[in-house]
């Protein structure tokens, strides 16, 4: 039997850098009864309710808190009321108010005011709700008696409770994600791009919800940006499992299964891309096109390898860590740490021809550092230790200042400030894995060099009001200006059709991660500082943010639809399904420089296929979710 021909493709299928914008949806209604949504409108209400000219907006997270960590939450108004707000904690299993409490008036946040579509509430109330512990599920209730009214979305208070409610899905997402079928079959008889050869690259994670791609990095052509994708998955998972399986509770025994195992997966990848006496093939393209046709047979493998900051750096981390288990998948541990090895002595050789620009940075000295100390660890090789402590030193010169900003990280060898789309917490990360083998006097220095970095990121949050506490980051563009603000600038490399810029919660994860794993070396305020920022992150995420939409699937609240307007369709279509544990890419700035704010505009707004920017789910949004989880609150 002939096979049925597929569809062409149009070529005119999102291009994962190209500067244009959106489509349109939302998420309304929320209170004890339930929610509701109406699609295709992003201008459509919030949950808000009446009294007088105020309208109130509760927004909790949709997930839950823990007994004794933080709890917060944010009301938004736009009416002419001002000064604290009364509210109520409220079972919901028998409408008993269970504690009351006052919502500080926050203020506005101007540059939100100023721009912003849809719309977003003038004014912002914080709920501080920390003191109390008691488990179950509620709502924040506005003071009824007092004359106000308004819900938040559901939400538990509960022991483990991310772990418990979320990260069955964010696993089950990375499986959910693996390459298989008949894009399995023909990425093992891939042809190389440029050459009559063709090579095994089967395994893996698909990149996104509408990316039958497999990449080590998206921006391998950047000097400072380039995203971690499979090779920081891979590290992630069996960190995650490391630091989940060290706590003991025997409630999360399922999590350790799936985890080594999809950490194990993650490593055969890598070892099947290795090249032998080189570095790893980078990436499996798949045509992408308005329709969804997409063929097999069109895939292909770039035959670029890698350097450290490309991802090579964390895929060495990663096979390194996979061969120090008494479990292993396709490959031996022996072999995944041959892969580690040879990898890494032919990059400290050719690293630097590898690189677009021909110099090392700060992505070098973090990768580099990750790669080495996880090396020492599997082979108790002083060799890999004195390659890292040369690493860790790089780093920890790396502070610097400028104008009122202290101490951030430089990411070249003047002051450019270091800021990252998606792994911004990779440096202190980097330089906490690397403690465990770093001697008592370096651990000090280390400790205190982490220190300062984080005091600079909960200074430059709070430099202006800020109610969600956002991890706001100071940018440059690719002008050469310098700013603080809320959300990455869409002008930060010289080229035109390439600018970055996409919802940013994988940074925002990666931060609650970096401030997380800090907090455990610190007591006191600092520490208790650190852990409110990294929940801060985290309930933005689920639920805390100006348009009251949990971002994380398959939890909390309902999801927005991800549409898309293919060839200016005006009805869109959600043929870009997403998988429950996957999270989207997040809310943006408007402007150029990052300012405003931008959640799913509309096709009207910005123009078709651009949806992906704010709603495509993307492989290292859940990546960091689940290192953050999986360290604990």
């Amino acid at each position: 039997m002939t096979p049925r021909p597929l569809p062409k493709q149009s070529p005119d299928r999102r291009r994962f850098l190209r500067g244009t914008a959106a489509l349109g949806t939302a998420v309304v209604g929320a209170g004890i009864a339930g929610t509701a949504a109406m699609p295709g409108s992003a201008s459509a209400a919030k949950p808000t309710e009446e009294r007088g000219r105020a309208r109130w907006q509760v927004t909790a997270n949709n997930v839950g808190y823990e007994p004794r960590g933080p709890k917060r939450a944010v009301i938004g108004g736009s009416g002419p009321h001002r000064g604290p707000l009364p509210f109520h904690i409220v079972e919901i299993a028998t409408g008993n108010v269970a504690y009351r409490g006052i919502a500080r008036d926050s203020g506005v946040v101007e540059d939100w005011r100023t721009d912003h579509f849809p719309d977003v509430p003038a004014r912002y109330w914080v709920a501080d709700f920390g003191a109390f512990d008691r488990a179950g599920r509620y709502v924040l209730r506005l003071d009824v008696a007092a004359g106000y009214s308004g819900y938040s979305r559901p939400f538990r208070i509960e022991h483990n409770v991310l772990e418990r409610r979320t990260l069955s899905h964010v696993a089950h997402y990375f499986k959910d994600s693996r390459s298989s079928g008949q894009f399995d079959k023909a990425d093992r008889r891939l042809p190389i791009k440029g050459t009559t050869q063709r090579f095994d690259a089967h395994g893996g994670w698909y990149d996104a919800a509408a990316d039958w791609g497999k990449h080590f990095t998206q921006l391998s052509s950047s000097t400072y940006f380039n995203t971690l994708s499979i090779p920081l998955t891979a590290w992630v998972l069996l960190t995650s499992y490391d630091r989940l399986h060290d706590r003991g509770d025997v409630d999360l025994t399922a999590l350790w299964a799936w985890l080594l195992d999809e950490g194990m997966f993650g490593a055969d990848y890598l070892a099947r891309v290795h090249q032998p006496g080189g570095s790893f093939y980078s990436s499996v393209s798949q045509p992408e096109g308005d329709d969804l046709g997409i063929i097999p047979s069109e895939r292909t493998l770039s035959a670029h390898q890698v350097g450290y900051r490309e991802g090579g750096g964390l895929a060495i981390a990663a096979l390194a860590r996979a061969s120090t288990y008494d479990v292993s998948g396709e490959y031996t541990g022996e072999q995944y740490l041959a892969a580690a090895q040879d990898a890494f002595a032919f990059l400290q050789k050719n690293n630097l021809s590898i690189t677009n620009d021909g110099k090392e940075n700060i992505l070098d000295d973090f990768n580099v550092l990750l790669a080495a100390t996880e090396l020492f660890t599997a082979t108790n090789n002083v060799a890999y230790r004195g390659i890292a402590d040369t690493r860790a030193e790089s780093l920890l010169s790396r502070l610097t200042s400028w104008q009122h900003f202290r101490d951030y990280w430089r990411a070249d060898d003047a002051d450019r400030p270091f800021f990252h789309p998606s792994d911004a917490g990779l440096p202190v990360v980097s330089l906490l894995t690397y403690l465990d083998i770093a001697t008592p006097n370096t651990r000090d220095r280390v400790l205190g060099v982490v220190r300062r970095s984080l005091e600079f990121e909960l200074a430059v949050t709070g430099e202006v009001n800020n109610p969600f506490g956002y991890a706001r980051q100071l940018v440059q563009n690719a002008a050469g200006n310098r700013h603080s603000g809320f959300f990455f600038p869409h002008n930060v490399t010289p080229r035109t059709d390439d600018a970055w810029w996409q919802g940013e919660n994988a940074r925002l994860a990666s931060l609650a991660t970096a401030a997380r794993l800090a907090a455990g070396h610190f007591t006191g305020d600092f520490a208790d500082r650190l852990r409110r920022y990294a929940a801060n992150q985290l309930d933005w995420i689920v639920g805390v943010n100006p348009f009251d939409v949990c971002m994380l699937e398959g939890a909390g609240g309902q999801a927005p639809l991800y549409l898309e307007y293919a060839s200016n369709d005006p009805a869109g279509s959600w043929r870009w399904l997403r998988s429950a544990g996957g999270i989207v890419n997040g809310i943006t700035g408007r402007t150029d420089d990052g300012a405003g704010i931008e959640w799913d505009p509309g096709q009207a707004s910005t123009g078709p296929n651009t949806d992906w920017r704010w709603l495509e789910q993307w492989l290292p949004h859940s990546t960091w979710y689940l290192y953050a989880v999986s360290i604990g609150g």
